[in-house]
Order: structure tokens, then sequence, then C-alpha cells
């Protein structure tokens, strides 16, 4: 690849992240997160100050197999840019272990990692046995018994596909309106016994993902009817969702671009 000095190249950044150790994905002055590792090793590599923009802010404790970052970088800088792969393996090492960088390619300036993607694709697992495989104790809410009834979950989550006022499942900030589109919800239990729910939608406000499952695992356990999910998201009122799921439960496992 070949730039005019004075030139910016956007580049874009696949990679995954075990969220337990870092404060969530944007960066935050005196916390170690996500976006301030990545951008340390970026300016290592590059020589000059890189500002990155990623698809989810997730929080604290949340974990990616997928997410996507954008940053435009001096064609004159340090970076390799022409070496894709070498540049790939040296970001990797940098941000690893807990980082894991899948891909690093230019775009087109047209690209944001942020507002070009069309949905996001979330996936939170629980475990309703008495005892847990500990290997699954970073990335699975471990609730124990009683059972979940999957079934009932999922005709609670019916209530909140589509395009709603989700005030009730929101932690607000400031005056932002809340009305959100979830595209898909589905609550099943997988071959190893795990519970998976999975939630697609362009955008999420925050806490939300993790709100409609501490809604639903009540369903499921059969002290709250499926019907009631309706009438607490038409509440608007956070306080009737009660608990919210913990964060390691929840991974953003996919962003769709055109």
């Amino acid at each position: 690849m070949t730039a005019d000095p004075g030139e910016a190249v956007r580049l874009r950044v696949d990679l995954a992240y075990d969220g337990s150790g870092f404060h969530g994905f944007a960066r935050q002055r005196g916390v170690r997160t996500v976006q301030g590792v990545l951008e340390e090793a970026l300016e290592r590599l590059a020589g000059v100050a890189v500002t990155t923009t990623g698809a989810g802010r997730t929080d604290a404790g949340v974990h990616a197999l997928a997410q996507v970052v954008t940053c435009d970088v001096p064609a004159g800088s340090r970076l390799r840019l022409g070496d894709p792969e070498r540049l790939r393996r040296a970001l990797d090492h940098l941000c690893g272990p807990e980082i894991a960088v899948w891909s690093v390619r230019a775009v087109t300036s047209g690209f944001d990692a942020r507002f070009s993607a069309q949905r996001r694709h979330y996936r939170y697992r629980l475990y309703d046995a008495e005892a847990m495989n500990p290997l699954w104790r970073h990335d699975t809410w471990h609730l124990g018994p009683p059972s979940l009834d999957t079934a009932a979950m999922g005709a609670g989550g019916r209530h909140l596909v589509g395009e709603h006022d989700f005030s009730s499942f929101c932690r607000r900030a400031g005056d932002k309106p809340l009305v959100r589109r979830v595209e898909r919800l589905e609550v099943r239990r997988d071959h190893a016994g795990l519970v998976i729910a999975e939630v697609v939608g362009a955008a999420f406000c925050h806490q939300m993902v993790r709100s409609i499952v501490g809604c639903l695992v009540p369903v499921g356990q059969g002290r709250r009817r499926a019907d009631q999910v309706r009438d607490i998201r038409d509440a608007r009122d956070r306080q009737m969702v009660g608990a919210i799921a913990p964060p390691h439960g929840l991974t953003l496992i996919a962003v769709d671009y055109p």
C-alpha cells in the first residue's frame, strides 16, 4: 500500500476479548479498558496517538467474540500498512492474552465501526443445575435450581420483539430517547444444558440486554407470568424489572455490516 505521507488510512480491526479484567470497552481515565489497551498498543506501533471507534460499548465484565474497531492513522506512521498480517501479529502480541486480534485491514473512509453497523448480536449464558463446570465461571451466570422453563422465557421475550420504548430496561443517561427495535429474541437450551438467550437489534441502550435477561429469569423460574413482561415494558419504569443479570454472562458475538 502506498499513500501520501499526509494522508490518513482507515483501518478496521476485528478482535475478541475476555472482559473479566477490564472496566468495559470504552476508554476511561484511571481504569483499564479494552479501548485504552488497544489504543496504547496502536500508538506504540505507529509512533503517534491513535483514536479508535468501536461497534459496541460493552460494560465492565462483558465479553466479545466479534468486536469491530476503526481508526485513522497517518500513512507515514511506523505502522506496516503494506503487511496487514504482520501488523495483526504485532498488535495481537501487544494486546494479549486477554485480547485476541483476528484481523487488520484497510477500509474506505466511509466505513465506520459504529455508524455503519446494521445490527448487533448478543448472547447471554445461564446455568441452572446445582453444580457447574468451573471453566464456565467467567462467561456464564450460575443460577442453580430450579430448572428454567425456556419456553416460558421465550414467550415473555416475544413481548419485547419489535420497536418499543425500553425505558424499563435501560439505565437512563440524560434525556436521550430510549426507543429501540429488537429484531430477534430467542431462549433455548443447548446440548450441554446451558440456557442461551440471544438478542439481536440495530442498537441497544445501556444495560438493556442484561435487564431483559434479568426480567425473563423470574418467568423461567415460575415467579412471573410471561404476559407480565408486556406490562413491565409498557410501565416505562426501571424499578419494575427488578435485578438485572450480572455482566459476565454476556458476550457480543457478531456485528453485521452492509
